[in-house]
């Protein structure tokens, strides 16, 4: 009797773009709280549509701003790649799904040391998704990424 193998996992790319609105970060900031938190903005679409079901049910929201959340499964954002001299990462406060492929991450100045604040200077971060559903028999994977850059004056 031959066993059924399983189908290879089919595989389609996401495009995601990001922009990040500075907000209320500025220089000294620090802190979870929305007073010093700047908002990344999310765009991703599948094969031309919007894409805005990846956390979850349409429209899931995480966290309020005030304090340390994960992101939704499948979602990362790497920030430890270029971190200034005296500088820190940043942590997630909040997770908003707007619906029409849209998603907001809210970051702050790393809460677990009093001591991380927000520096002059630029910031980049890579957002990536890689997100795994069922599509029959098959293993579906969706995943892409991009770069977005935070300027404090």
């Amino acid at each position: 009797m031959a066993t059924k193998k399983a189908l290879p996992p089919l595989t389609r790319e996401l495009l995601v773009q990001a922009q990040i609105n500075r907000s209320n970060a500025a220089a000294g900031g620090s802190g979870a709280q929305i007073l010093t938190s700047a908002l990344i903005s999310v765009m991703v679409t599948l094969e031309g549509a919007p894409a805005d079901d990846l956390a979850g049910p349409p429209l899931t929201n995480i966290g309020n701003g005030t304090t340390a959340i994960s992101l939704p499964a499948g979602w990362s954002l790497l920030d430890g790649f270029n971190v200034r001299p005296g500088g820190c990462g940043v942590t997630v406060t909040e997770f908003t799904n707007q619906g029409d492929g849209i998603y907001d991450i809210r970051i702050v100045p790393y809460i677990g040391n009093p001591a991380c604040k927000w520096l002059s200077g630029e910031y980049i971060f890579a957002i990536q998704l890689k997100i795994q559903r069922k599509a029959g028999i098959r293993k579906l994977i969706l995943q892409g990424g991009t770069l977005a850059k935070l300027i404090i004056p």
